[in-house]
């Protein structure tokens, strides 16, 4: 068996603590109390150091004796980016309680999916997403636990639900849910969810243990990079992975400042960055493209720019230097992760290796098989297995889907990558069918369900096309029309439009298909009968093209 290990020094992963307690214990730049570490750009509240552990037991307090959330119980938080949410993440898991993450962009109908799963006793929604998740609980009936959740706004003024202030409305603080005397690797402290290939999206269970591991593991990776001195701006959703280790968890921790944006500009966010003289810009690979075009936005601002760090997909080349250009020859840091393993790879000084995704994060092994899971020779490409204390628990009520994704306590990763002399990692395809649009994961069985639905396709085929204009894979669905399908065609109707539409109403805007419908003959296949989804025209152009 061929290991690979991490080059950077383990770090102490204690078992017997929380990660509440972990963040009341260590404070490794010895970071003031009073130092704003959280503001965001539409509410104007802003969190010290000090205030959000303080906040955070204050709220809890509330958590549990007001609102009657105990240990162990599940706390939806379905809320657009704020610094509210920022501290209601560390409140519910303060509280002993499990966070779980739903994306305010969602449907009704994946709230539904997302309530099936978690089972909250309660939900914190704000003025966006508050009536999604009334009606995907009116769903349920009132005869089902789920038809009774009870609902927290976090901005609405509306009079009949709890609001998020009544939280704090008492004089009671809590100590940080206490684990001295039990394992934290089998206890869950936030689900987030992440989209598999069977479909709807699995609710991912991260423990106590893999937060802290992925606390320490980035402050022993790079020191220097993550520090106290860290400024940004972020406005990826909170509810993702990225946004709830790069900000709620290490912000707490590095107590480093990050302004948080509750919806994405390309104007405000280099506006803010130069407005808090942002030394660390994060951005994704449509960003990076975007900037380099944008000849109406004076980057000269961002002067203070220090490091890029790009997440979602490797930049081209091009981009990279560019973008370096235009910004004082800022490093760009890219790396590689997913739900399931918080960080895998991580890139903090080698930056010049124009197309790695870095090396092994600290604490992770790997190992590279084939499709008979035997590992390959050294250089050769194949899947990537993950093994550490980064990587999540189990899923959420799924124990088939856990016990498909593990092989041998090693995490089947479903990517296929190679590993240079110098241990630098390069990801080379997707073995999983999964289309990454800009960072957010899109299960194209869950939209070929939606089209098999319709009652005019027969047979349907999701897959990725890039789009080089997005940066990014979109998808992309080729359908077989039933009879009712082909006689709305030849009377003239615009199907392929209808079908796009259709899908498009029913999921979240990521999730779109932006590459359309498009109608064909057949479907390729196998003598089996098994879609072979890399015959389709889309990947074969992608291929031809070299993305990944």
């Amino acid at each position: 068996m061929r290991v690979y290990r991490s080059y950077y020094p383990p770090p102490h992963v204690p078992t017997d603590v929380s990660i509440s307690q972990y963040l009341e214990i260590y404070n490794p730049d010895f970071v003031a109390n009073d130092k704003i570490i959280f503001e965001d750009d539409w509410t104007g509240r802003k969190l010290t150091y000090g205030s959000l552990r303080k906040e955070a037991a204050k709220g809890a307090w509330g958590l549990k004796y007001l609102f009657g959330i105990q240990e162990g119980d599940v706390v939806g938080i379905c809320a657009f980016n704020s610094v509210n949410v920022v501290l209601l993440i560390n409140v519910a898991i303060w509280a002993g309680a499990t966070a779980a993450l739903f994306n305010p962009l969602s449907t009704s109908e994946e709230i539904e999916h997302y309530l099936e799963i978690s089972h909250p006793k309660l939900t914190f929604v704000d003025d966006t997403s508050l009536k999604s998740v009334e009606s995907a609980i009116c769903s349920f009936g009132s005869s089902s636990t789920l038809g009774s959740i009870k609902l927290v706004t976090l901005t609405s003024v509306s009079t009949q639900t709890r609001k998020f202030d009544d939280l704090f409305h008492h004089n009671g603080y809590l100590s940080p849910f206490d684990l001295s005397s039990r394992d934290n690797r089998d206890c869950t402290a936030a689900v987030c969810f992440s989209s598999g290939t069977s479909g709807k999206p699995k609710g991912v269970e991260l423990s106590h243990h893999n937060l802290i591991a992925s606390l320490a593991g980035i402050r022993s990776t790079d020191p220097i990079f993550y520090n106290s001195s860290c400024r940004s701006v972020f406005f990826a959703p909170l509810c993702h992975i990225y946004g709830l280790n790069s900000v709620v968890l290490m912000g707490a921790y590095l107590g480093y400042y990050t302004m948080v944006m509750k919806r994405y500009s390309l104007a405000a966010l280099v506006s803010l960055s130069a407005q808090i003289r942002a030394n660390t810009l994060r951005i994704l690979p449509s960003i990076a493209v975007a900037l380099t075009k944008a000849q109406t936005l004076d980057l000269t601002t961002l002067c203070d720019i220090k490091y890029i760090i790009c997440s979602g997909a490797v930049l081209p080349p091009e981009i990279i230097e560019s973008l370096q250009k235009m910004l004082s020859n800022a490093p760009i840091f890219q790396g590689y992760g997913m739900t399931e393993t918080n960080v895998a790879t991580l890139r903090p000084d080698q930056w010049q290796r124009v197309g790695s995704v870095g090396r092994l994060f600290a604490n992770v092994e790997a190992r590279i098989v084939d499709d008979d899971m035997n590992d390959v020779a050294h250089g050769e490409q194949g899947e990537m297995l993950i093994r550490g204390p980064t990587v999540f628990r189990r899923y959420m009520n799924d124990p088939k889907s856990t016990e498909e994704t593990f092989h041998q306590g090693w995490m089947r990763t479903g990517d296929v990558v190679r590993c240079d002399d110098q241990g630098f990692w390069y990801l080379t395809e997707r073995k999983k069918e999964l289309i990454k649009y800009k960072g957010f994961q899109v299960a194209p069985a869950e939209l070929e369900a939606i089209l098999a639905a319709s009652g005019l396709v027969d047979e349907a085929a999701v897959c990725a096309l890039w789009d080089e204009d997005e940066v990014s894979e979109v998808p992309i669905a080729y359908v077989v029309l039933t009879e009712e399908g082909m006689m709305r065609k030849g009377r003239g109707e615009d199907v392929e439009g209808k079908l796009r539409d259709m899908v498009d109403s029913k999921v979240a805007p990521y999730k779109r298909l932006r590459g359309g419908a498009v109608v064909i003959g057949s479907l390729p296949k196998t003598g089996s009968g098994k879609v072979l989804k890399r015959m389709l025209p889309a990947r074969l152009a992608k291929a031809r093209k070299g993305k990944l």
